[in-house]
């Protein structure tokens, strides 16, 4: 049995991130997944709103992202569109840009912090 500081139950996009995180910390982490490769079945996250745009902003690696996908006007209330265009932010959108590029952005940069690719439970 291989011992880790922490295991991230879960490749999604949150789990990958976690563990790029904890790699860039210098923390031991190993994430496992059910899934065996990044394939989805049905569709599931469709892209990213402009808070968590301006998270990987933050980190330095938005462009990564939104060089692969499609600038939207995401918001809505109650069925009711929503222009952000003129919010006080750098990114007054959202990216239309499906979960498994998404997971498979985060992988290559959890690869680069020194994480592993994605190990299976």
């Amino acid at each position: 049995m291989t011992e880790h500081a922490v295991v991230i139950a879960g490749g999604g996009p949150t789990g990958l991130m976690l563990a790029g995180e904890l790699a860039l910390a210098d923390v031991d982490v190993a994430i496992v997944e059910r899934r065996v490769n990044h394939d989805l079945a049905g569709s599931r996250a469709g892209g990213l709103h402009s808070r968590t745009i301006e998270v990987l902003d933050q980190r330095g690696i938005a462009e990564r992202f939104l060089s692969e996908g499609q600038v939207v006007q995401v918001a809505g209330f109650a069925g009711t569109r929503l222009d952000i265009s003129d919010f006080p932010t750098r990114h007054p959108y959202g990216l239309g840009l499906w979960q498994n590029h998404i997971e498979r952005i985060n992988g290559r940069l959890g690869r680069r912090a020194g994480g592993a690719d994605l190990p299976r439970a």
